[in-house]
């Protein structure tokens, strides 16, 4: 087993896993745990890396990133956005009995292109990222936080952060270039039909990284998931639209899952 993960908890109830993306750490969740604190008991885990776990390897190998996390909370509903969301996928895959509950935001089984998966980031793409995170690192990463939050938006999730810019404090970048291999190196749409955790995939209609169109086909393969687009949110709708975000929480907590 890797290296143990700190993991930080807040309020009492039901115990709720939140997972964070790319090259960011648990506060990018703000408020919003306030709220589920008040309901739920919230465990904040900083991804291998990243935030309290910065000193913590990465690994490349997403069943074992899933493996690490799985053996420090116990079973729990899961909240994974983006490459936390393919680790929630994953960890879910792999010990459905510790992951009762799942909800996948702005995730995908599959983040890059496959013959049968149209959804996914072409090998272009993909290698025009990887290469820019090496030659121009900084102007990729202003570009992504542009790209994954709306110029409208950057500067609150920078404030959630504790950054000033988008290249303040950035994970190694060896951390990075892990994270995108996790992100585009795993494919787990064979897996789906196995999968009987109920899972919500919930995303915006305007996600500029993600296809919106991803989230109902990848529930669609899958025998006890659901799916819901919030309408003009991009890849953070939990940012701009918290309260809606919130509402469709909720309801898919209380099991009311709207397809």
């Amino acid at each position: 087993m890797p290296e143990n993960l700190k993991i930080i908890t807040y309020g009492q109830g039901p115990d709720l896993v939140l997972l964070h993306g790319w090259a960011m750490h648990s506060g990018i969740w703000g408020g919003l745990v306030d709220e589920l604190a008040s309901r739920f008991r919230v465990s904040l885990v900083d991804l291998p890396g990243h935030g309290v776990n910065r000193n913590v390897p990465l690994s490349e190998d997403l069943s074992v990133v899933a493996e690490q996390i799985l053996f420090m909370v116990p079973p729990a509903i899961w909240i994974g956005w983006s490459l936390g969301g393919l680790v929630t996928l994953a960890a879910a895959l792999r010990q459905p009995h510790k992951v009762q509950k799942a909800v996948l935001v702005a995730a995908s089984p599959c983040f890059s292109k496959q013959p049968n998966w149209d959804c996914g980031v072409d090998d272009v793409s993909q290698k025009a990222f990887a290469d820019g995170l090496e030659s121009e690192c900084d102007e990729t990463l202003k570009q992504f936080w542009l790209q994954c939050f709306g110029a409208a938006w950057v500067d609150e999730s920078l404030r959630r952060l504790g950054k000033s810019s988008a290249t303040d404090n950035a994970p190694a970048k060896t951390v990075m270039q892990a994270g995108l291999q996790l992100l585009y190196g795993n494919n787990l749409l064979g897996d789906l039909g196995e999968c009987e955790v109920p899972i919500l995939f919930l995303g915006g209609t305007r996600d500029r990284t993600i296809k919106p169109e991803s989230f109902a086909r990848a529930a669609a393969k899958m025998p006890s998931a659901s799916s819901h687009l919030i309408r003009a949110a991009g890849h953070a709708p939990f940012i701009s639209h918290h309260d809606h975000f919130m509402e469709i929480i909720h309801s898919f907590l209380q099991g009311d899952q709207t397809k």
